[in-house]
């Protein structure tokens, strides 16, 4: 196990953050492929949760690989033999906590894509880092065929009823395409 602060610091890295399953519908594995693929080309560094296989994080690093591009993962030691196993650096930690923060990292930008309670735990982790001002970073939520629908909704009904304020929805951005995505860390 190394610790987190010891993962180096880059020019520009994206985080993404996004299902482990590998039985998602194959468009959220494609556009996170394609995403990893433009990530590469932009030049930045993609940081995942070192997930395999189809799922968003296996495809994603998968996308860069194939551009040539420069991936790095942060896994739960429990999951290590399910790593993703082409990655530049992987480093494996033994809590949610530890592998958030290394996901956190000197991180330009974080993505969220389509995934379940995971994925819903570390967009409001990320939210509310950029809430209390100790993450200044784009924080996108890319919503492919309105996958974030309901989570929007409940944003907004947080607003209605004061547990969040009106200019919290502007912590994060909502897209519908890869392309924004992207377009949203230049």
């Amino acid at each position: 196990m190394i610790d987190v602060e010891s993962i180096p610091m880059r020019k520009k890295i994206v985080t993404l953050f996004g299902g482990a399953s590998d039985s998602v519908q194959p468009v959220f594995g494609r556009a996170a492929h394609e995403f990893g693929r433009l990530v590469a080309r932009a030049g930045w560094v993609l940081r995942t949760g070192a997930g395999s296989g189809t799922s968003i994080m296996g495809r994603a690093a998968d996308g860069a690989l194939e551009e040539g591009g420069r991936v790095e993962g942060v896994i739960l030691s429990k999951f290590w033999d399910v790593r993703h196993r082409r990655l530049h650096l992987l480093v494996s930690v033994d809590t949610f906590a530890l592998r958030k923060a290394g996901l956190l990292r000197g991180v330009s930008g974080v993505a969220i894509f389509p995934g379940g309670v995971g994925t819903l735990d570390e967009f409001g982790d990320v939210l509310a880092l950029k809430q209390n001002g100790f993450l200044d970073v784009p924080l996108v939520l890319v919503n492919l065929r309105g996958y974030f629908r309901s989570l929007l909704t409940w944003t907004r009904e947080a607003v209605r009823a004061n547990f969040m304020k009106p200019e919290d929805l502007r912590l994060f951005q909502v897209v519908r395409s890869v392309d924004a995505a992207v377009r949203a860390f230049r």
